[in-house]
């Protein structure tokens, strides 16, 4: 069978070579964290997250997971919590009462982020005093949301265990 080459077609071909060169380049190489991780086998970090936006707290989420496959793609075996204090709780709930209709979709990024990074194993907590406050009872958490005491102990705790902190305001 012979295929008809036509000058539109070879156009049109050169074109999409071209282009996926310059969207290559555009890109740029990989950057890497050679001089922070230098020498590090593995790394643990606890992302402590206070935000009342729900859209930031699924970019904060997305973030932790890069700051994962980075580290991974890179060597060093990550080791990561979310710890959810403050507003951010509303989130994580079942039923998603209280969450208005513009929140929704971001809502439901934030839930299922939270399901995404507990099947890569990092650990997401929320703060039972900002349930409490919020009138919010641990069994009404999605699935992958562990309820822990007060928000500010496995902070505590996890830098105790060589954790370090990553604010996130």
């Amino acid at each position: 069978m012979r295929i008809k080459t036509t000058i539109p077609h070879l156009l049109a071909l050169a074109f999409g070579v071209l282009f996926a060169a310059t969207a290559s380049a555009a890109r740029g190489p990989m950057l890497k964290d050679t001089e922070a991780l230098h020498g590090l086998k593995e790394a643990k970090g606890v992302f402590m997250i206070d935000i009342n936006n729900p859209g930031r707290v699924g970019h904060v989420l997305k973030v932790a997971e890069k700051t994962y496959t980075g580290m991974k793609e890179q060597g060093v075996k990550p080791h990561l919590v979310v710890v959810m204090i403050g507003p951010a709780v509303a989130f994580l709930t079942k039923d998603r009462r209280g969450i208005g209709y513009m929140d929704e979709r971001a809502v439901s990024g934030v839930q299922k982020e939270i399901h995404k990074l507990a099947k890569m194993g990092i650990r997401t907590e929320a703060c039972g005093v900002a349930l409490k406050g919020m009138d919010v009872s641990p069994d009404d958490l999605i699935q992958d949301v562990h309820a822990v005491g007060n928000g500010f102990i496995p902070a505590i705790g996890y830098q105790a265990q060589g954790y370090q902190l990553v604010p996130v305001y």
